[in-house]
């Protein structure tokens, strides 16, 4: 798996950084349906506590699918899972998404925490 071939790099920033609570970018229902799992949980899960306080929202189409302009148009697909209320406010915040492209996707998981009363939100990304 791909994962493993990045995992001591990660593993080696990890340990240069610490956060209280870390999350990961989901896969819709749809696509870890047809894929049959979550490529960024698999990314990360060896690494980090991971914890599931996002749902993705399916969409008309993948973001791959997108061009930049339709990618930036993307209304926000994420809602918050009630275990968001249970972190308190002042907690280090890292979110975690294999590939950066225009920013998008993180920035609309970093509202959800943001708009909840966040304000120690990091993101991380393998690829940009």
């Amino acid at each position: 798996m791909l994962a493993k071939l990045f995992y001591q790099d990660i593993k080696s920033w990890s340990l240069k950084n610490q956060f209280d609570v870390i999350t990961y970018i989901p896969a819709s229902r749809g696509h870890f349906q047809q894929r049959g799992f979550d490529p960024v949980y698999e990314l990360y899960a060896d690494i980090f506590d991971l914890k599931k306080l996002l749902v993705k929202v399916d969409a008309d189409k993948p973001q791959a699918q997108k061009n930049r302009l339709e990618r930036m148009r993307t209304p926000q697909t994420f809602l918050g899972l009630p275990e968001i209320n249970l972190i308190p406010r002042n907690q280090r915040i890292l979110i975690l998404d294999d590939i950066y492209t225009t920013g998008r996707t993180l920035m609309y998981a970093h509202d959800i925490f943001s708009e909840q009363g966040f304000q120690n939100i990091s993101t991380f990304s393998l690829s940009r």
